[in-house]
């Protein structure tokens, strides 16, 4: 058993014993057409991985930012099966917020991606791949809005299919980090945002699930936890929270280097915002402590994932040795669905954040197998 020791201790249980009323959904503008194409897609082998006899890129309309994605779509060898291709929607991990950090503009980040993506066109499965509203379109990306999120890989899978004929209605969503959160919310949606398709179930790795009870509460006496990137994450979270909520007035509670940092985080590449921000304190962003004031409800109703709804399968791996997302956050929340009475599957493999990824990728395969064929 996994147990929580120290000041994080204290931190879960303070933030166990807030109230823990379900968040409500932000609501952002949907373009009439949602998943339709726009402009010329683009046949890309740059972006090439082995197992896949075709790649496009391709622009779509959806929630967020100015009202499109980018993404890309990877077909399998060899002739569609009867009924089309099954799809698995793609949501990828954190890679910054500037255009240029876009997976369909910078490829793929981790070469355990394409061990994945090879893996799934084996099996036989398309794969479409969300870069998410404003990251690499027009607009501030709204990182981890859970709602936009969820749009963003909905309408990539109606253009996906817009795409390429041989596709089938049959899909589930898997991501990972930033992606596995995007797929948690996909996934409580899917009845509504995609009831004209087949939706089969969900992946999700490292997730940060809970993480708004953790932002909820930052401000200047906020401890060093000792997280990899947390600076960075929060610091995105609230560049994000500032563009969808400009009523919140998120300038309000930030110091001025906290200000220069979040005023950053949307055009500066990932490789040069990384080192700027792990030089800065949590603590240091915030001009006065975020409990008890409107923040931390805003962070949840912006980023927080339900624990019910969850109609179909769910998978979810937590590497034991993560020090970007806390295995407690992960054992909370497959607590809480527990308590909803909701069934899942939770692999706890032992390495880090990425690495558990790595160890689990026969696992889900075979899940994904289960659920499309």
């Amino acid at each position: 058993m996994l147990r929580a020791t120290g000041l994080f201790a204290g931190l879960v249980a303070a933030t166990l014993a807030a109230a823990s009323a379900t968040s409500a959904t932000v609501v952002h503008a949907v373009p009439a057409d949602p998943g339709v194409v726009v402009g010329d897609p683009i046949d890309d082998p740059a972006l090439g991985v082995e197992g896949a006899s075709q790649v496009v890129t391709f622009t779509y309309r959806t929630a967020g930012a100015e009202g499109t994605s980018s993404g890309q779509l990877l077909v399998p060898k060899g002739a569609a099966p009867e009924g089309g291709w099954p799809i698995v929607a793609w949501a990828h991990g954190t890679v910054g917020m500037a255009d240029g950090d876009a997976p369909t503009r910078s490829g793929v980040v981790y070469d355990l991606y394409r061990t994945l993506f090879a893996d799934w066109l084996q099996r036989g499965f398309m794969i479409v791949a969300t870069d998410y509203a404003g990251l690499g379109t027009a607009g501030v990306h709204p990182y981890l809005n859970a709602d936009v999120a969820a749009h963003n890989v909905v309408d990539s899978v109606r253009a996906a299919r817009e795409l390429v004929p041989a596709a089938s209605e049959r899909w589930a969503v898997a991501g990972q980090s930033q992606g596995g959160h995007a797929a948690l919310a996909t996934a409580a949606r899917a009845a509504d945002l995609a009831a004209d398709l087949d939706f089969r179930g969900t992946f999700a790795s490292g997730a940060p699930t809970n993480l708004d009870r953790l932002v909820g509460l930052a401000g200047p006496d906020f401890p060093d936890l000792r997280l990899d990137g947390l600076t960075l994450y929060i610091a995105y979270i609230a560049a994000g929270l500032r563009a969808s909520r400009p009523d919140l007035d998120v300038n309000g509670y930030l110091t001025p280097q906290g200000r220069e940092l979040v005023d950053a985080a949307d055009t500066t590449p990932l490789a040069q915002f990384k080192p700027i921000a792990n030089g800065i304190a949590v603590r240091d962003l915030f001009a006065r402590p975020l409990a008890g004031t409107p923040f931390p409800q805003a962070v949840t109703d912006y980023l927080g994932v339900p624990s019910t709804g969850f109609e179909q399968p769910l998978m979810l791996v937590q590497g034991l040795a993560d020090r970007v997302v806390p295995p407690v956050l992960t054992l909370w929340y497959a607590a809480d669905l527990t308590l909803a009475g909701e069934r899942f599957t939770l692999r706890l493999p032992s390495g880090g954040h990425v690495e558990g990824l790595g160890q689990s990728v026969p696992e889900v395969g075979a899940f994904l197998d289960r659920l499309l064929h």
